[in-house]
């Protein structure tokens, strides 16, 4: 089965802070070479979420993994990403969609949090 990953930042005026995510894919796209990893914007910047979406349908994708890099469960997480992800589901009722959820349900956060005030103690 073909996979994609969606990865959806918020989308930001600060050029380096859309660089930074752009790099954060292109890491990903390189740890993962069997899988499509898209980049998709909430708002400011492209590709929105429903045209990367598209172009993950396009590539081939049979499974889409929407994956918000959000730490908190806000209203773009709880409500405006679902909303897009159902309106795909509609569209295309054969993909399956898996949606991740805010970054702080990962139990994985507290140690990386540890490991960032860790790297900065040590660097003093």
């Amino acid at each position: 089965m073909s996979s994609a990953y969606l990865l959806i930042a918020h989308g930001s005026r600060e050029k380096e802070s859309n660089q930074a995510f752009e790099k954060f894919t292109d890491e990903l796209r390189r740890r993962f070479p069997e899988r499509d990893v898209q980049p998709a914007y909430l708002e400011l910047v492209k590709p929105d979420i429903s045209e990367a979406i598209e172009l993950c349908v396009s590539r081939g994708a049979e499974e889409i993994f929407v994956i918000p890099l959000m730490l908190f469960p806000g209203r773009h997480v709880k409500e405006h990403i679902p909303q897009f992800v159902q309106e795909a589901k509609k569209k295309h009722p054969h993909i399956d969609f898996h949606y991740a959820g805010p970054l702080s349900d990962q139990p994985l956060m507290i140690e990386l949090v540890d490991q960032s005030i860790s790297r900065k103690v040590k660097t003093r």
